[in-house]
């Protein structure tokens, strides 16, 4: 079989919950858009470069240091994206519900938006 260099889907998705387990967004910076679309509390909510995402999201997991995440559910939305939902957990049993958003560009799945509520 020929390897090909996109990832598919279910693996995006499985690092990007390791990622988020571990409260590290640069492990999954290779999956970012070049911009893409942020909610998350505490933070104006827009669109973000690679760079900015990052650092935001990462601020974020300081303040909210991850206890555990687990993608729950997933699914397809009319513009043809695929979604991811799952529950971010941090001190106190505090649950954040965490979306994730990826959109094929040229052969392969990157990240559109990510909303944390």
């Amino acid at each position: 079989a020929l390897l090909s260099l996109a990832k598919p889907m279910q693996d995006v998705f499985l690092d990007f919950e390791s990622a988020v387990a571990a409260g590290n967004a640069k492990s999954f910076s290779n999956y970012l858009s070049s911009s893409v679309e942020l909610e998350l509390p505490g933070e104006e909510e827009g669109i973000y470069s690679k760079q900015q995402t990052i650092v935001i999201l990462n601020r974020f997991f300081d303040r909210y240091p991850p206890t555990s995440f687990k993608i729950v559910h997933q699914g397809s939305a009319t513009s043809g994206s695929k979604f991811a939902v799952g529950d971010y957990t941090t001190g106190e049993e505090k649950t954040f519900r965490v979306t994730v958003f990826i959109k094929k560009q040229s052969n392969r799945y990157l990240i559109q938006e990510i909303e944390f509520e």
